[in-house]
């Protein structure tokens, strides 16, 4: 789930016996060459910490943890954006591991409670941000908060019968346009596309008052983002110019958001 989704239950932790782990990692660009070394030296600072204390369950619930720490983000290396957030309480408790396109600050803490104060400024400076991904007849959005995806709706527009689909979902996402490569249609394609989009341009309007989304920000080709944001009726935040049709959701994000 959306780190977004799970602060209710981040915020109610309380393990005065095993523990909470709250982890913040820098993982932008600037920084890629030295997270990993950050990671291994603030979790084996944290350890001789607990070490220290002679608390002996505490050491074997923060040694597990570390254990798992490494191994979940070490494993999950391709889906790095800008920062790792991670959640976890000992013992087998509730672990929460993010990949988000902000930035935080490296901060590590054990304690028996999380550290929420940068999670808590994130939430508030970053709230929800629709991302729209245009194709000449396919449109992709994506309902996002904290730099995470939320949710997926994709309308395709089918140029042989004239008739469009929504589909909703995570599983939705990375249906591919057939045609936003094409640069000329016949007229009556033409007419097509612009019925879709204007068409499509309600539907997003309503999705933006339904998530209440503070930016909205369009991803296209030249031709097709224009098209979109002369048929939204919304202000838009920013464009990017680039073709993301085939594009992985780490990358819509990355692109999205990078500054």
């Amino acid at each position: 789930m959306a780190l977004s989704t799970e602060l209710g239950k981040i915020k109610q932790l309380h393990n005065a016996e095993a523990g909470v782990l709250s982890l913040y990692l820098s993982t932008k660009p600037s920084e890629r060459d030295k997270w990993e070394i950050n990671l291994k030296n603030e979790l084996r600072r944290l350890e001789q910490e607990v070490e220290a204390s002679g608390d002996e369950s505490k050491r074997k619930a923060f040694k597990q943890l570390r254990d798992r720490a490494e191994r979940e983000i070490l494993g999950n290396e391709h889906k790095l954006l800008r920062s790792i957030v991670l959640f976890a309480e000992g013992n087998d408790g509730l672990f929460e591991l993010h990949f988000l396109q902000l930035d935080v600050d490296n901060d590590f803490h054990y304690g028996d409670k999380p550290k929420l104060d940068q999670i808590e400024k994130l939430d508030a400076e970053f709230p929800n941000t629709g991302i729209l991904l245009a194709q000449l007849d396919s449109i992709t959005v994506y309902d996002t908060r904290l730099g995470e995806v939320e949710d997926v709706v994709v309308f395709d527009l089918d140029l042989d019968t004239d008739q469009w689909r929504r589909y909703q979902g995570r599983g939705a996402g990375g249906r591919a346009s057939s045609s936003s490569q094409i640069d000329s249609f016949d007229s009556r394609k033409e007419n097509q596309i612009h019925q879709f989009y204007r068409d499509v341009g309600g539907e997003i309007r309503s999705l933006h008052k339904h998530h209440k989304w503070s930016e909205v920000v369009i991803i296209g080709q030249d031709r097709s983002a224009n098209l979109l944001k002369n048929e939204l009726g919304l202000d838009v935040e920013r464009v990017v110019n680039r073709n993301l049709g085939h594009a992985e959701e780490e990358e819509v994000l990355r692109r999205a958001f990078e500054a």
